[in-house]
């Protein structure tokens, strides 16, 4: 979903595509992205101590709010991700497409054996929503909003206490879905009838494991 964040916080400034490709290097497959995927890029809002009632962090000193108005309804990975690393400060992207909207971002946070860096994770994104923005829980700190923006993204709920568990569960769930697909795919083609029982068995187990940590998930749920 997305939220109504407060007027202070509204900047509202368009980027031009162009600085970009000058500011970071881009190469041509990337400069190519941005010109077929992408219409226009604004920096909506900036959420910190001096635009809203929160405390920052040393560590993090602000989160931007990027609206991506997008030519196509499926956008390339490697945008966001170059954008993130040329900018510092974690980004939350607002994706708009027609009439609908989708929420993408990494949790970023800096490398603290060199805090010039940052050490971005893997993409999280909602599914295609339509644009009604709710409203925005109230936090002290401005670490507890972000994680708490990021965890709206999360496929897959969980009662993990850090966000760093609940994203490692997420990518569990997400690696067993990609290995049962494919031990299914796998399974389609293969024609010899050992080999087919043995893949059957393999896929069962990874079938069983999924239901386990997805039904763990769940049943933990309903226990808060």
């Amino acid at each position: 979903m997305i939220y109504q964040y407060p007027a202070r916080t509204l900047v509202d400034k368009l980027i031009p595509k162009s600085k970009f490709y000058s500011e970071g290097g881009a190469n041509t497959r990337v400069e190519r992205l941005f010109i077929e995927q992408i219409e226009s890029i604004y920096w909506a809002n900036k959420l910190s101590s001096a635009t809203m009632n929160i405390e920052s962090q040393e560590d993090l000193r602000e989160v931007q709010i990027f609206s991506v108005n997008a030519r196509v309804e499926m956008l390339d990975i490697e945008i966001f991700r170059y954008i993130d690393k040329l900018i510092p400060s974690p980004i939350i992207f607002e994706v708009y497409f027609q009439d609908k909207v989708k929420v993408v971002a990494a949790y970023k946070r800096l490398n603290q054996a060199d805090k010039s860096k940052v050490v971005i994770g893997d993409y999280f994104q909602t599914e295609w929503l339509p644009i009604e923005r709710q409203d925005l829980p109230l936090f002290l700190r401005l670490s507890e909003l972000y994680e708490f923006l990021i965890s709206q993204l999360l496929p897959n709920k969980t009662n993990a206490t850090s966000l760093a568990d609940k994203m490692r569960l997420n990518q569990e769930i997400a690696l067993l879905e990609m290995r049962i697909k494919q031990l299914e795919q796998q399974l389609k083609r293969e024609k010899q009838f050992n080999r087919k029982a043995e893949l059957n068995i393999n896929l069962l187990k990874l079938r069983d494991e999924y239901t386990q940590l997805t039904s763990s998930s769940k049943d933990n749920l309903c226990q808060i």
